[in-house]
């Protein structure tokens, strides 16, 4: 997704200090989580071809919270329990979980590449929904940039040209679901402390993952149990890379660099899988990325106005 959590859009885990101190190690540790990041969505495509996709959400989300726990306890209780809106926190987790869902069923038919890239619609779909859901205004310039990435996604799809499979309308559906995260994500960092939203987002989606469990259980071989692992390692410790990347940088500055993700998601295609993006999966990539730097520059620059 945005790799798995989806990955575009940051999660409050690493949310930025105003107060940048080493640009280029910030930009590194980015860097280095959308890398690991990829290898995630890489290891769970494997496991996808092998075994049920509810199994495998099982696994990235019981082994991230089995590996995230022993550093959460070291913290004191009230910065990961204490929350002021519960509501608002179980639903983030529930969002992130069904994004997770569809991610991981829709790498299982499509090439990692397509799927990383078509998730990257979001923060287009970000702006949008910000407009009914946020009360902002969105003027005509970020509302050209939302439909030529679109434009962007279709030219991804082909639709008309070929067959198209479902699993791309599930990325959409994925793209529209973590928008909806990202904007709760906004409103709960307003009261909420970003390890309290980090520990309850892990424990909905390991809980949440198991209620399905039951219906998916196959015995996993020795291989796929420790496959499993590694995704939960990976993807705590890409969180990690997440927040310190954002406590010596500025959001404005890494937010570009998260499309690194794409190039990684077309390589370990190639390596893992032999999926080699064609020129119009490239060709709408480069509109996808183009658009979405377009908003962040220009959200930037309105940031730093005070207007709109």
């Amino acid at each position: 997704m945005p790799a798995s959590e989806p990955s575009s859009s940051r999660p409050p885990e690493a949310t930025p200090d105003d107060r940048p101190d080493n640009a280029s190690l910030g930009i590194g540790l980015l860097v280095a989580a959308e890398l690991v990041f990829a290898t995630l969505d890489t290891v769970a495509k494997h496991l996808s071809q092998e075994m049920p996709v509810g199994m495998v959400v099982w696994g990235r989300y019981a082994f991230n919270f089995a590996f995230m726990l022993p550093f959460l306890l070291r913290r004191r209780p009230a910065e990961v329990l204490r929350v002021h809106r519960l509501g608002l926190v179980l639903l983030r987790g529930v969002q992130l979980l069904a994004a997770t869902a569809c991610f991981f069923t829709a790498i299982r038919y499509i090439p990692l590449a397509d799927a990383v890239a078509i998730g990257f619609v979001a923060p287009l779909f970000v702006v949008a929904l910000s407009v009914p859901l946020l009360g902002e205004r969105v003027g005509p310039r970020r509302w050209t940039a939302v439909l030529i990435g679109l434009v962007g996604t279709l030219v991804i799809v082909r639709p008309g040209f070929a067959e198209v499979h479902w699993a791309y309308g599930l990325m959409i559906l994925l793209a529209f679901i973590f928008a909806t995260f990202v904007i709760n994500t906004r409103v709960l960092t307003r009261t909420e402390r970003p390890l309290a939203m980090l520990f309850y987002t892990t424990l909905v989606g390991a809980a949440g993952a198991s209620l399905f469990l039951p219906f998916v259980w196959q015995p996993p071989t020795l291989q796929q149990w420790g496959f499993m692992a590694l995704m939960g390692a990976l993807g705590g410790f890409s969180h990690l890379l997440l927040i310190h990347a954002y406590r010596v940088a500025t959001a404005s500055l890494l937010a570009p660099f998260q499309y690194a993700q794409i190039v990684f998601a077309g390589f370990y295609g190639w390596l893992v899988f032999g999926d080699l993006p064609d020129g119009w999966v490239v060709a709408g990539t480069l509109i996808l990325v183009g658009s979405g730097l377009y908003v962040l520059r220009r959200e930037a620059q309105l940031a730093g106005r005070g207007g709109n």
